[in-house]
């Protein structure tokens, strides 16, 4: 019995070794939700490099919505929507691997790669003097977008997280980090007299995952 468990436990570790994943992601920021999925790879039984991608909203934490009787909204001091989309690439280390059971496998993980962002306006400045003024006109999250414009930036991610069920099973688990971007250009989320543009954004991460595994 004891022979046949360490022969087992050596075909499972040379199987994670080989293994590869696809799957989704919800992501869950300081903003809101986003959706993603990613594409890993085991380089050892500790190691494994991975590939995420994801699209969310980027705001400001001052931002709140109203809502008129109408169904309008309104969000006051308001100057642009921002989308992002990260592609970032990175490495996870199996932690505590040697302790803990084979179907919960805990993980540190360090990400960085390219980001996408579109900004675009929350409402037709007319005369061009940076606020929102009466009888200007305001734009959903989908009116506007045709009017934005492309900003590239850099993120880095650092985060920790948990794999459940066994490696021969579907793919689940969840990650908490943060997440920093830098763009090449300010950007104003809010009316420049009542936040100063900025470049980098912080924001906290939790990311629920699903998928497969295959080797």
């Amino acid at each position: 019995m004891l022979l046949s468990a360490q022969v087992t436990d050596a075909q499972e570790a040379d199987s994670s070794s080989t293994q590869t994943g696809r799957g989704g992601q919800v992501i869950l920021t300081n903003s809101g939700f986003g959706l993603g999925g990613f594409l890993s790879r085991a380089l050892t039984p500790e190691w494994s490099v991975r590939l995420d991608a994801g699209i969310g909203a980027v705001k400001d934490e001052r931002e709140v919505a109203f809502f008129d009787r109408f169904g309008r909204r309104d969000v006051p001091n308001k100057a642009n929507y921002l989308v992002e989309l990260p592609l970032l690439m990175g490495l996870e280390r199996q932690v505590f691997a040697s302790r803990i059971e084979a179907n919960f496998r805990p993980f540190l993980a360090l990400s960085v790669g390219p980001t996408l962002g579109w900004i675009y306006p929350y409402f037709d400045d007319e005369n061009d003097n940076g606020r929102l003024d009466d009888n200007e006109p305001t734009h959903d999250v989908l009116s506007g977008l045709s009017g934005g414009s492309l900003r590239t930036a850099i993120t880095i991610s650092g985060s920790f997280g948990a794999r459940f069920g066994s490696i021969h099973q579907p793919g689940h688990g969840l990650r908490f980090g943060y997440r920093i971007t830098r763009y090449n250009r300010d950007i104003a989320l809010l009316e420049p007299q009542i936040k100063t543009p900025e470049r980098t954004f912080v924001t906290l991460v939790v990311t629920v995952y699903f998928g497969t595994l295959h080797n």
